[in-house]
């Protein structure tokens, strides 16, 4: 079974009533984790983040993690060497330090794929490749593959 990193804009998307198309998307594949199709990880940072909006709505946040039952990746050094690393060198933005998290916690936590809708940040070809590049100078060369909710509900046999 592929353990994924959900990370947070998939969980914001699924009450996101401005973004039918999104939300369809990020609740079909939620379903398929909470089916056991796929096993849900989350880090400390998204639970941070999701803490951050505005009530009722990180309550419900959070309702969805607990009902998916998505797994809580443990805090390790390692993942915030990583981040720094990634922001270093240029991976992602120094202003976006929380991003290069989720993609370090995905990978020292060796997980097998990331989801997200951060298209700007994460799930873009040339954030990718340099993810992959400075992961593998940093010792993880197990990869990572990068994708948004609507490609992990494909099973490869269309």
């Amino acid at each position: 079974m592929l353990r994924v990193y959900v990370e947070t804009t998939v969980w914001s998307f699924a009450f996101a009533d401005d973004s039918p198309d999104f939300r369809a998307a990020t609740l079909a594949f939620l379903d398929r984790c909470r089916r056991g199709e796929l096993e849900a990880w989350v880090s400390s940072s998204v639970l941070i983040e999701l803490g951050n909006a505005e009530e009722p709505l990180a309550s419900r946040l959070k309702g969805l993690i607990g009902d998916v039952a998505a797994r809580l990746l443990p805090e390790m050094e390692a993942v915030t060497a990583l981040a720094e690393s990634f922001v270093a060198l240029r991976a992602v933005p120094p202003s976006k330090p929380i991003d290069a998290r989720h993609v370090a916690a995905a990978y020292v936590g060796g997980l097998d794929v990331l989801v997200s809708w951060n298209f700007k940040h994460i799930a873009s070809l040339r954030r990718i490749e340099r993810f992959a590049a400075i992961a593998a100078l940093s010792g993880y060369h197990t990869p990572l593959r990068i994708i948004t909710p609507l490609e992990a509900l494909s099973d490869g046999n269309e």
